[in-house]
């Protein structure tokens, strides 16, 4: 297995803090903020987008570490997705009972925890709303997609050469998406969770480890093209905006295909310059809280949703004095501090004894 890339459990941290700033600033009603003319929750609202930095991350592991197989076969596509369940599961389902049982226990909701169990057994989320047991769950069902999409890329990338294969996967997709709006117009709003909309976001992550992996010499002034990524990745982040989407009555959706496109351009294009040789980029991304972090997000991310809302609630009964942005950034902060350790022991209990199993280059 390729030598662990540091700087991506950087990335991932961030990403995972994105998503709770997001969520925790959505439950306070969007407050705004304003210094001199700049709208900084503009700014601050491009953290929300850690979805999207996940699948990008996702892109570049999967043909990171797997793509130096060159006799990729159809039995490594089975054990390929025999380790990504063994790898991915047990956290997940620990996570899924918890949030049912506090559901029924808790909140009282009325729902069967076995159908929604099952539902995420199969990792079926966003498909069948009615049994979602956690909104957030389902990127992970867009991830299996993909999941079940990146082997092809392996497979057939060494026999027909990996611009055709990529082309052909990658392009498909996105013509079917662009298909969707203009056939189902303002029903395509279904589509746009699921990998359809979101294929090009690993398909960009897939592109940047091809770069590093061939380690051709792009991208020679950091500094520029770091600036010139995040104003691709804000630019992306605009697209998907109210005032954008609310022009096109019918095709909207077409803004968003753009707008998770170029947001992934960004967003890979950030990931490669954090890979390579930047000194000061793999020092802000390398430091130890990212690194640790990083490496325990996808159980901070699982959990996440269960913290804050009690968080949130505690502050706005407790704390009345915090008004503006300032709650939802205190209430982001102290989650955060409180995930730490359960995220720590969900990954030492659930994630940590399955990584080797989790890994292709293993037996």
């Amino acid at each position: 297995m390729r030598q662990r890339l540091q700087t991506l459990d950087g990335l991932r941290f961030l990403a995972a803090i994105g998503v709770l700033w997001i969520h925790v600033w959505t439950r306070y009603g969007n407050p705004r903020c304003h210094i001199w003319k700049i709208e900084l929750t503009d700014l601050l609202a491009i953290g929300g987008n850690g979805f999207d930095l996940f699948f990008v991350i996702s892109g570049f592991c999967m043909y990171y570490f797997y793509a130096s197989k060159s006799d990729f076969s159809y039995h490594d596509f089975y054990r390929f997705l025999i380790k990504r369940w063994i790898r991915l599961s047990p956290a997940f389902y620990f996570a899924t009972i918890i949030y049912i049982l506090v559901g029924i226990y808790f909140y009282h909701y009325e729902i069967n925890g076995l159908l929604n169990f099952l539902h995420s057994a199969f990792y079926l989320n966003y498909l069948f709303g009615q049994y979602t047991t956690a909104s957030h769950f389902w990127t992970l069902t867009v991830e299996w997609q993909f999941y079940f999409t990146i082997p092809f890329l392996l497979l057939y990338q060494n026999k027909i050469e990996f611009k055709k294969t990529f082309l052909i996967i990658f392009g498909i997709v996105f013509l079917f998406a662009v298909a969707a709006v203009f056939n189902m117009k303002e029903q395509s709003d279904y589509l746009t969770g699921t990998l359809l909309f979101r294929s090009m976001e690993f398909g960009c992550g897939v592109l940047a480890a091809r770069l590093l992996i061939k380690n051709n010499a792009f991208f020679k002034y950091r500094i520029l093209w770091l600036i010139t990524f995040i104003i691709i990745t804000y630019t992306g982040r605009v697209l998907i905006s109210k005032p954008v989407l609310s022009l096109s009555y019918y095709y909207y959706n077409l803004f968003k295909l753009l707008g998770f496109t170029l947001m992934s351009v960004g967003f890979a294009g950030i990931l490669y310059l954090s890979v390579t040789p930047v000194k000061w980029l793999n020092h802000i991304l390398g430091n130890r809280l990212f690194k640790t972090m990083g490496r325990i997000s996808y159980s901070f991310y699982l959990w996440h949703a269960l913290i804050f809302p009690l968080i949130a609630t505690f502050t706005i009964e407790n704390m009345p004095f915090l008004k503006g942005i300032i709650a939802p950034i205190t209430t982001t902060f102290i989650s955060a501090i409180i995930l730490y350790p359960i995220s720590l022991i969900s990954y030492n209990l659930f994630e940590k004894p399955y990584l080797s199993f989790g890994n292709l280059t293993t037996k």
